[in-house]
C-alpha cells in the first residue's frame, strides 16, 4: 500500500520540481492501493502528494463537465461535478471546503466545459481569465497558460488521448473546428448567474497519440513509475510546437 510520502517521491522522481505549474490527468486505479492516511480517501492523498510535489508552484487538476452541460445548460462551480472521473470530483470537493474557510489558494475556475482546480498561492489569480472563455480550450485560459509559462502535464496511468491540452493545439490551428455557439448558465461560488456561451470540441481526441512518436524525438516526454502506473511527463511548450509543426505540415502552411 502506497504511503502519500511514496506518491511524492515517485513524482518528483519524474522530474517535477517544487517551482512547476503542472497539471495532472489522473487514474486512481491504475496507481494501484494508496493508504488514506488522516486524509478523507485514498484519492484524495494522490492529490495532496501532487500538490505538495509543486509546493512553490501551481497544481491544476481537471474538473470538466462538457458532458454534463451537454445534458443540462447549466454549470454550478459548487455542485456541478466533473463527468471525468473520481480525482476530479474528489478536487472540486477540496475546493468547496477551502471556500467555506476563506482559503483562496484552492479554487475551481468558472470555465463552463473545462475548468480546472487550482492548487498554490497565485491559484486564484491563475484561473480568473477561464470565465471569460467561449471556447474550449483558448491560449489565454488555464490550459494556454501551461504554454505561455512553461508547464508540465502529467500523465498517471493515463494516454495522450487524454491531453485537453491538444485541443488548444486544434483550436489555434482550426479555430473554425468546433460546434456551433449555445448558452450556459453559469453560477459561481456566490450563487450569482451569468449567462455564458460554450462550444464543443470537434474530432476524435483518440489521434493525439500519433503524435507521440514525434514527442519522443524532441525529448518532450518523460517516462516513470507512480505507485503501479505507467506515467507520463509532458513538456507543454515541447508539445504546442512540435504538434503545430506537424498539424500545419499536413494542412500544407
Amino acid at each position: 500500500m502506497y504511503t502519500q510520502e511514496q506518491l511524492l517521491r515517485d513524482i518528483k522522481a519524474l522530474g517535477v520540481n517544487e517551482n512547476d505549474l503542472l497539471t495532472a490527468h489522473t487514474s486512481l486505479k491504475s496507481v494501484g492501493d494508496i493508504e488514506k492516511g488522516k486524509n478523507p480517501s485514498a484519492a484524495e492523498t494522490l492529490v495532496l502528494a501532487l500538490k505538495e510535489s509543486v509546493k512553490k508552484g501551481l497544481l491544476l487538476i481537471p474538473s470538466h463537465t462538457f458532458s454534463n452541460i451537454r445534458q443540462t445548460p447549466v454549470f454550478d462551480v459548487k455542485n456541478t461535478m466533473p463527468c471525468i472521473g473520481g480525482v476530479p470530483c474528489v478536487a472540486v470537493e477540496m475546493a468547496n471546503r477551502a471556500y467555506e474557510k476563506g482559503d483562496r489558494t484552492c479554487v475551481r475556475s468558472m470555465h463552463v466545459s473545462h475548468s480546472v482546480v487550482a492548487f498554490g498561492e497565485r491559484a486564484q489569480e491563475y484561473v480568473e481569465d477561464d470565465k471569460k472563455a467561449q471556447s474550449p480550450v483558448p491560449m489565454f485560459g488555464s490550459y494556454g497558460k501551461l504554454y505561455t509559462e512553461g508547464g508540465k502535464i502529467l500523465f498517471i496511468g493515463t494516454k495522450l488521448s487524454n491531453n485537453t491540452f491538444m485541443h488548444m493545439v486544434d483550436e489555434f490551428v482550426q479555430p473554425e473546428g468546433m460546434s456551433a455557439p449555445y448558452e450556459i448558465t453559469a453560477i459561481d461560488y456566490e450563487g450569482k448567474e451569468t449567462k455564458r456561451i460554450a462550444k464543443n470540441c470537434q474530432g476524435p481526441s483518440a489521434k493525439y497519440v500519433g503524435y507521440q512518436p514525434y514527442l519522443d524525438e524532441a525529448g518532450a516526454i518523460v517516462y516513470g513509475k507512480i505507485g503501479d502506473a505507467d506515467c507520463m511527463l509532458l513538456d507543454a511548450k515541447k508539445c504546442f510546437e512540435v504538434t503545430v509543426k506537424h498539424r500545419k505540415a499536413v494542412m500544407g502552411y
